[in-house]
């Protein structure tokens, strides 16, 4: 039986499709591309904006056109939250929610079988936290350590889709990471939806998770996805000064440097706060890579208010931002707010902030010049051919020649030069 995969969305959705598309493997699926006629498709969907909700429809439309006889499974949040709408297209045949998307190969082979499956396959909310490490298509490693959230941020649907927070015990991480080790891989990724909830469940906290796998006399280094700007406690940045296997690699979720927009919003910051975390990880490691993301355009912003986000940025260390220009979502609290902001002045912000982005990564690049740094080696470059294609522990992309390389191996490299957005290295 073929089958092909399509995820939308964050790394934790492609944490979760990484582990179907191995659980297919070992269950004798033949895997093939996405533009490939197959028997069955998996859509693994995202629904935070309307945009995302339209992809996966599209998505599923081209799969049919590919191939009419085929069964097509729209699962994850885009299912959770929209059940009903999903379930008259035509299509779609299985509709399959956050808690239960693990059970959509049984049901695709039921399918297929000509079992007859009920197309809804929803139940109560709820993300998927996987017992054991189920694998990696890519060179780095990701466990998904937490799933859910338990704050009602006014842009964002995703508590409706995946529930509150919910952690894996520290002693089943430690497992899994210990088993990615094995396995050969050199760096770990913790993912989730808010990972610096983790643990509130199980009456502990992620430093004391990240403590405990660096504890450990050998392992993978180890890299954190997305916290929010007063989630980040000086304990984990201290880390950076001792732990050469914790990754000097933050991604902050700013939004917006306004403090208006910050409390439209019902983020739990001030953005003073981004501005004095930042310039302490400065401070304790000026190497540490820092990525940004910040909505333009959310209604009620002001030219005054852009304005405070552009200070706010000028005045704290960073090294890239991630720009996304406001999108209502239908269902929550910011789609019927007053004053929206014009697509056009929406544009031009955005277009502002990228200038900004551009510049400042360029600067951060050339002051990596002349560094040793670790990589890992992930694959071979399609546009360089003998070169490969890493991360160094600071988040820089890597372009290397080697006589004989590996994927998944480290390498002390220099770092030479900059071409574009990679880095060239020599050993």
């Amino acid at each position: 039986m073929k089958i092909a995969f399509k995820t939308f969305g964050c790394k934790a959705n492609t944490t979760d499709t990484d582990a179907l598309f191995l659980e297919a493997q070992k269950r004798g699926f033949e895997i093939v591309t996405e533009t490939e006629k197959a028997d069955a498709y998996v859509i693994n969907t995202c629904t935070v904006t309307e945009n995302a909700d339209k992809d996966a429809r599209q998505q599923a439309n081209r799969y049919k056109r590919t191939n009419p006889d085929s069964v097509v499974a729209m699962v994850g949040c885009y299912a959770q939250v929209a059940t009903d709408e999903l379930l008259k297209l035509p299509q779609v045949d299985l509709v399959i929610g956050t808690a239960n998307k693990f059970r959509v190969l049984d049901h695709l082979k039921q399918k297929i079988e000509k079992i007859d499956v009920e197309k809804n396959q929803v139940e109560k909310t709820m993300g998927f936290l996987p017992e054991n490490f189920p694998g990696s298509r890519n060179s780095r490693a990701t466990i998904k350590i937490q799933d859910g959230c338990n704050f009602k941020c006014t842009f964002c649907i995703i508590p409706d889709a995946r529930g509150r927070s919910r952690s894996l015990p520290i002693e089943t991480i430690l497992k899994q990471v210990n088993q990615a080790w094995s396995e050969g891989f050199r760096e770990v990724i913790l993912t989730g939806i808010h990972i610096a909830h983790y643990g509130w469940d199980h009456n502990t906290d992620l430093v004391k998770l990240v403590r405990t796998l660096l504890d450990e006399k050998e392992g993978p280094r180890i890299r954190l996805t997305s916290l929010d700007p007063f989630e980040i406690p000086h304990e984990l940045i201290e880390m950076l000064k001792t732990e050469p296997r914790l990754c000097p690699h933050f991604h902050i979720a700013l939004q917006s440097g306004s403090d208006k927009i910050l409390s439209r919003m019902k983020r739990f910051y001030k953005a003073k706060e981004f501005v004095t975390v930042c310039n302490k990880i400065q401070e304790t490691n000026p190497d540490t890579f820092i990525g940004v993301d910040v909505i333009v355009g959310f209604p009620g912003e002001t030219e005054e208010d852009f304005q405070e986000t552009v200070e706010t940025l000028k005045t704290s260390f960073w090294s890239k931002l991630h720009v996304f220009s406001f999108s209502a979502r239908k269902g929550t609290v910011a789609a019927d707010l007053d004053n929206p902001v014009p697509a056009a002045e929406i544009a031009k912000r955005s277009e502002t902030l990228r200038l900004l982005s551009e510049e400042r990564h360029r600067q951060f690049l050339k002051s990596q010049i002349g560094k040793e740094k670790e990589v890992v080696l992930e694959r071979p470059s399609k546009k360089h051919p003998g070169f490969w294609l890493g991360h160094t522990e600071n988040y820089l992309p890597t372009l290397s020649m080697l006589a004989t390389a590996e994927a998944k191996t480290t390498h002390k490299m220099r770092l030479d030069k900059v071409s574009g957005d990679l880095i060239q290295t020599t050993c």
